[in-house]
């Protein structure tokens, strides 16, 4: 089966020199506390069977800490590795919440034939969730047509896509749904009240547009009143929302209004959500994972750190980590090395690099060795200043708010790209974001650094 390989972190950690060699059952310490990026997606597995499995297609983001000894071995050196859980960055406390305006939709029978319309609005408190958390939506409608309104649902959808070797799979879930409660609105139109409609829309008078006009405000006001609202839970198991290069995590919420009778138009609206770590996650959340963990049962659990959350258009500023956990009893008379602290600095995120293969030869991966040029980012490359190129290095980045920041502070790109650039420049460098809830603080970032 193909697969697929890409390298979105890398950091080198250089934790001591030891000039005199090992000494023979000698114990050693290297203390080291690593501070990620704020813009890494969080560890997942997602797999198209749903029992957890690798049998069938899956995909992953898996983190981590390999530790090597230089010099161990005469022909390869001693290595041991750990795989960690990294939570995301928790997401910022402002809400960001979205109004569908009051809209009329047709209702067809049989797709062609008018029985009238459905004025529908709704507003979700806010589109950005938290993993366990609650989505508020409000909604209201005005049936002005011959088909009564059995029910309406709000439901939440995750959608995972993965690709490889030309190939993609796909994994589509209903994270949560709640059935809005009926009100005197729902109630359909009489044949007398029908033809009197449609009557009176053929010669509109001032009367009938300030009725129409009525509806419009009637129904917004008992969206902000919420009259009619419910609440729709987020599983803590759902996946962080990502668009990725192999891997696409979406969430959307659709409001479906479903009439009755059969081969009948069923209204609906869809709104993207963006689904992620809680805002009340401050600390550190999570333990580490191990493929070999019986070997290290004697060894404390690592906390997942979470990287650090991001403000946009604010400065980053670190937040305060963990004392390194004591080691255990039998190694208390170890010799300790001075502890290393690596910033976020040190990390060389994102690329554009991707290894692929058949079968047997996925694990033949380049990107698993040090020494291998495979996985290099495309950030450390020197690149030409122009907008094809950053738009490149958008699509092709973890974070395109951060790979943009980065370029602004650059006076090269600065004189030959953002000064010079043109409206229809700016408005294909803000397409170029996938993620549309990037596309806002994208667009208020580089504003100011264009002249054009």
């Amino acid at each position: 089966r193909p697969y697929a390989d890409r390298e979105i972190l890398r950091m080198t950690i250089p934790l001591a020199q030891i000039a005199t060699g090992v000494d023979a059952g000698a114990k050693y310490r290297f203390p080291f506390q690593i501070q990620l990026p704020p813009d890494l997606p969080g560890s997942m597995f997602c797999s198209e069977n749903h029992r957890g499995g690798k049998s069938g297609g899956y995909c992953e983001i898996e983190y981590k800490i390999k530790a090597e000894l230089k010099g161990s071995g005469r022909i390869f050196n001693y290595k041991v590795e750990r795989v960690i859980d990294v939570v995301s960055a928790p997401l910022p406390p402002q809400p960001v919440p979205h109004l569908i305006p009051p809209v009329k939709q047709k209702v067809n029978f049989f797709g062609c034939f008018d029985v009238g319309t459905i004025t529908m609005g709704a507003r979700v408190e806010n589109t950005r969730v938290g993993k366990g958390e609650t989505a508020s939506i409000d909604f209201a409608c005005k049936n002005q047509s011959r088909r009564g309104i059995d029910r309406v649902e709000a439901t939440i959808t995750e959608e995972v896509e993965w690709s490889a070797g030309g190939q993609n799979n796909r994994m589509k879930r209903k994270l949560a749904s709640r059935t809005f409660r009926p009100d005197e609105r729902w109630v359909k139109l009489s044949k007398e009240e029908m033809r009197s409609l449609k009557s009176s829309s053929k010669c509109p008078t001032s009367t009938f547009r300030n009725e129409e006009q009525s509806i419009l405000e009637e129904i917004h006001r008992a969206i902000h009143d919420g009259e009619n609202r419910v609440a729709l839970d987020i599983a803590s198991s759902s996946y962080q929302s990502y668009l990725g290069a192999l891997i696409k995590v979406n969430h959307h919420l659709k409001i479906k209004v479903f009439t009755s009778g059969l081969c009948t138009h069923n209204p609906k609206v869809r709104v993207p959500l963006y689904i992620g770590t809680p805002s009340s996650v401050g600390g550190y959340q999570g333990t580490a994972s191990t493929t070999e963990q019986s070997q290290y049962d004697n060894i404390p659990t690592v906390e997942a750190i979470p990287s650090a959350p991001y403000i946009p258009n604010a400065p980053y500023i670190a937040t305060a980590m963990p004392e390194p956990s004591a080691p255990p009893a039998e190694w208390a008379s170890a010799v300790t090395a001075t502890p290393v602290i690596m910033t976020q600095s040190a990390a060389v995120v994102g690329g554009g690099k991707i290894y692929q293969a058949e079968g047997d030869n996925a694990h033949d991966n380049p990107n698993d060795n040090e020494e291998a040029d495979g996985g290099s980012p495309l950030a450390v490359a020197e690149v030409v200043p122009s907008i094809p190129n950053l738009i490149q290095e958008i699509q092709l980045s973890v974070s395109p708010l951060s790979t943009v920041n980065r370029r602004l502070t650059q006076q090269t790109w600065k004189r030959a790209v953002f000064d010079p650039m043109t409206p229809n420049q700016y408005a294909s460098v803000i397409r170029a974001v996938t993620i549309e809830f990037d596309q806002p603080d994208l667009a208020a970032a580089l504003a100011p650094a264009v002249r054009g």
